[in-house]
């Protein structure tokens, strides 16, 4: 995370959190570094993502040297090729670097699935506990420590519909004078 971005993420909880102090709102933060490093189940989805990682780029990087000596052989040998085996030769090279490509994408993808099999269940669990955590200790909101972020909040601060409300009635009374 940048530092403006940092900033503006300690700004923005200053502002949520002050405000809601002052009413008596409980807020809480939890490290969900240290909750995703100490919970079985989150090592144990991290330990299967990476050994599925681990088999994802082995087959990329077996991929790429195969392109790599490809192209090498076609630097070494191009001197010595007529005009249109030359061509083949680079066209070929072309078409390897976009199966290359297309591959890696699809093993990109692969890997995001993954992910998202293997983390949100887990990442569903943590979201639960942190619910009954905030009903149970009449907590108003639970902010990550890590990302500053609201993790979990009671429904009864949503104020957005108010700012919608108050930015509509700005621009409905500013677009009329």
């Amino acid at each position: 995370m940048s530092i403006s971005r940092l900033g503006a993420a300690v700004f923005l909880s200053l502002l949520i959190a002050s405000p809601l102090a002052a009413q008596g709102t409980k807020v809480g933060f939890v490290n969900t570094a240290q909750v995703w490093a100490e919970y079985g189940p989150a090592q144990e989805a991290t330990n299967q993502f990476q050994a599925a990682f681990a088999g994802y780029e082995r087959e990329l990087n077996m991929l790429r040297a195969d392109y790599q000596q490809q192209a090498a052989q076609y630097e070494q040998q191009m001197r010595t090729m007529t005009p249109e085996a030359r061509q083949t030769r680079e066209q070929q090279l072309q078409n390897k670097a976009v199966e290359l490509q297309q591959r890696e994408q699809e093993l990109t993808d692969l890997a995001e699935q993954r992910q998202n099999e293997l983390y949100n269940p887990v990442l569903e669990e943590i979201r639960a506990v942190l619910e009954e955590i905030r009903v149970e200790g009449g907590y108003g909101l639970i902010l990550d420590a890590v990302s500053q972020a609201i993790l979990v909040a009671d429904p009864a601060l949503e104020l957005t519909q108010q700012v919608l409300t108050r930015l509509q009635a700005r621009s409905g009374s500013e677009g009329g004078t």
